[in-house]
């Protein structure tokens, strides 16, 4: 029997000796400035990316290699027992007797192809996916909501399910002056590409990469490095004329396989719907508002096939004469498994799927998947204080 317990307590004492915590800010090796949405890779099971801060914490073996990438900057490797507080990262510059001059129509259209091709090749795969929301007042951070999701993933998102989440909010006024947003999750299916069909009546927003982009963008590009690789920034500005929702956007693609690494950028002339409930009148109050909003799309081939690997998402208009801000970021947690998910339509309630579930705390202080920033944890420490979650008050 003590040779059973002093065998227990050693193997329990390995685990903590191995499994450790460790956390850092990626930063530009020049600028000092924090690089948002890095990519930390030690292995499929044990990954993340920085928060818009540029921290991350991930707990794995201490042994690991850490990969640190970001597009458009030198990749590091770095074993973890010698990570220290910073990590900076080296902007890559192109050469002018590096850059070859490609067609941008050929460039397009050879892009278009395979992410179309991706997307059809592998449209069955699907991906477990980290969320976390918050809804901003002036300064003042007024809801707070996790959620794992699941979904297609190949070349952009879609038919998300939710797993299982939790959420937290506070009225800054009065009971009806500010509403949430209960399908932002919406906000990152954002779409790259676009096939041939009937485009000039498509009501959702227009793509950059389709066969009539010259119909709606005025389109040029540079190179830059990625590693080894060369990259394609295509910039894609809509024409003065263009009034329906369409995309401002950056594409990084790789010149080797014509995948897009990155796209950045903003969504122009989008109708949301603000909806109040009125508690004294019992009535919903609807208002339709034209909005743009910011997003990061970075995309992943760790598992063999283009799929998006973290979506950032920032939109922000004013209500009732002061300004309010809701963000969100998405990450690809691969294909560990997280239960089964419960379909969510364009207008699903997210808050309402959350709320038949109940709130596990214990669950959620061990599966923090991207770091919170210093205000986002002081906010979530107060509604958990509070005990918050699961209402609004």
């Amino acid at each position: 029997m003590k040779r059973l317990f002093s065998l227990s307590f050693i193997l329990f004492y390995l685990t903590l000796s191995w499994a450790q915590n460790f956390t850092a800010t990626v930063v530009d090796a020049r600028t000092k400035n924090p690089l948002p949405f890095a990519s930390i890779y030690a292995d499929s099971q044990h990954s993340t990316i920085t928060n818009t801060e540029g921290m991350f914490s991930l707990t794995c073996d201490s042994n690991a290699i850490l990969r640190i990438s970001y597009v458009g900057y030198s990749t590091v490797n770095i074993p973890v027992r010698r990570l220290k507080e910073t990590v900076p990262l080296q902007a890559q510059e192109m050469g002018l007797q590096e850059v070859t001059i490609v067609p941008i129509s050929q460039l397009i259209k050879k892009a278009t192809k395979e992410t179309l091709k991706q997307l059809q090749k592998h449209r069955r795969k699907k991906a477990n996916f980290f969320y976390r929301q918050t809804a901003y007042t002036d300064s003042m951070c007024y809801e707070f909501a996790e959620a794992f999701l699941t979904g297609r993933s190949a070349a952009w998102l879609h038919e998300l399910e939710l797993v299982t989440g939790r959420y937290a909010g506070i009225r800054p006024d009065s009971i009806h002056k500010y509403s949430f947003y209960s399908n932002f999750y919406t906000f990152s299916q954002i779409e790259m590409a676009m096939d041939n069909r009937n485009y000039k009546t498509f009501t959702g927003a227009i793509a950059p990469l389709f066969q009539h982009y010259q119909d709606y963008y005025e389109v040029d590009y540079e190179v830059i490095r990625d590693g080894d690789t060369r990259l394609f920034a295509v910039h894609f500005t809509p024409k003065p004329s263009v009034k329906k929702p369409i995309y401002e956007v950056t594409l990084y693609i790789n010149e080797k396989d014509y995948h897009v690494r990155k796209m950045e950028g903003v969504g122009r002339n989008i109708t949301i719907v603000n909806q109040d409930y009125l508690h004294d009148r019992k009535i919903f109050l609807k208002e339709y508002v034209s909005t743009d909003f910011e997003f990061i799309v970075n995309m992943t081939e760790e598992r063999g096939f283009l799929e998006v690997q973290s979506v950032y998402v920032s939109e922000g208009h004013e209500r009732y004469g002061r300004p309010q801000t809701t963000r969100s970021l998405l990450f690809n947690i691969g294909d560990r498994k997280m239960g089964k998910g419960e379909k969510m339509g364009f207008y699903g309630d997210l808050h309402g799927g959350i709320e038949t579930q109940g709130y596990d705390p214990q669950f959620w202080r061990n599966n923090e998947m991207v770091v919170k920033t210093p205000i986002e944890q002081e906010v979530m420490e107060m509604f958990e204080t509070h005990k918050l979650f699961g209402v609004f008050r």
